[in-house]
């Protein structure tokens, strides 16, 4: 599970940018998401990825958008943190990834047979409209993990396959700091899930940080997505920890899968 995962990071020591990483590397893994291996297809059949980190501390942002051939971008994402250059995208985003020496795999490996068999029956209907994909279930969820260490730092990313028979080089709110996720130790750290094209209007990852000033971190989320949907008319779904630790969390999606970890407690609290 991608919460213990990450919590079980902390607790040796690492910092809140591993168990960022360390998280959503094993939602990457799992095919039951659109992030990684057995994301959605684009029109052209292909899969393109998008992902995004900060360091709350420095204020450092990692990204790149529509990189192929990478199974975990948020590790070539979390590869720019140390580099002068905060994102890569395209044909760029896969060479980069070559050269940080982060293995390149087959298209093929990427594609399970849900969505093969998916992107087929798009082909005869087109794409599918953004009330079908957040209100009906049809996307398999952007994955995404925030973080407080020891020592106070915060982290937060973000990874995703994006909407299902996208248009080719389509990018959404993932990879972009402030909408699809946001870090600062002074307020918060937040990833973001839903419709791209709405969150990015309102730049909600920095939006639901901004809250933290004034807000409870559970108010807080609520009044961020109360601003996506007043604002937009957008659907989507944030998780957020503030800088004491409190946990956040609000969607107006049809569900939205979560799970958190504190010190003191044996299991992840989970819901769906």
């Amino acid at each position: 599970m991608a919460a213990l995962a990450g919590f079980e990071v902390l607790q040796r020591g690492g910092t809140a940018l591993d168990a960022v990483e360390t998280a959503i590397v094993s939602m990457e893994d799992d095919i039951t998401f659109d992030a990684g291996v057995g994301s959605h297809l684009n029109q052209d059949g292909v899969v393109q990825l998008d992902a995004g980190i900060m360091d709350g501390r420095t204020s450092q942002v990692g990204a790149v958008a529509a990189i192929e051939r990478v199974k975990n971008p948020i590790r070539v994402a979390r590869h720019l943190l140390t580099s002068e250059h905060n994102m890569f995208v395209g044909a760029g985003a896969t060479a980069y990834a070559q050269a940080a020496g982060i293995h390149l795999c087959d298209p093929a490996e990427l594609i399970v047979d849900r969505e093969r068999e998916r992107w087929v029956a798009y082909q005869e209907q087109g794409e599918p409209p953004s009330e079908a994909v957040f209100l009906g279930g049809l996307g398999k969820g952007t994955v995404g993990a925030v973080a407080i260490d020891r020592v106070g730092d915060i982290a937060a990313g973000t990874s995703t396959g994006g909407t299902p028979f996208k248009p080719a080089g389509r990018v959404g709110d993932s990879p972009l700091p402030g909408c699809g996720y946001y870090a600062d130790n002074v307020l918060a750290g937040v990833s973001v899930s839903g419709h791209g094209e709405a969150i990015i209007r309102v730049q909600l990852a920095r939006s639901a940080a901004d809250f933290c000033a004034k807000l409870q971190a559970p108010a807080a989320a609520e009044a961020a997505l109360r601003m996506l949907s007043d604002r937009v008319s957008g659907k989507g779904g944030l998780i957020l920890i503030d800088h004491q630790g409190r946990i956040g969390y609000a969607y107006n999606t049809s569900q939205m899968a979560r799970a958190f970890m504190i010190e003191g407690m044996g299991t992840p609290e989970v819901g769906i």
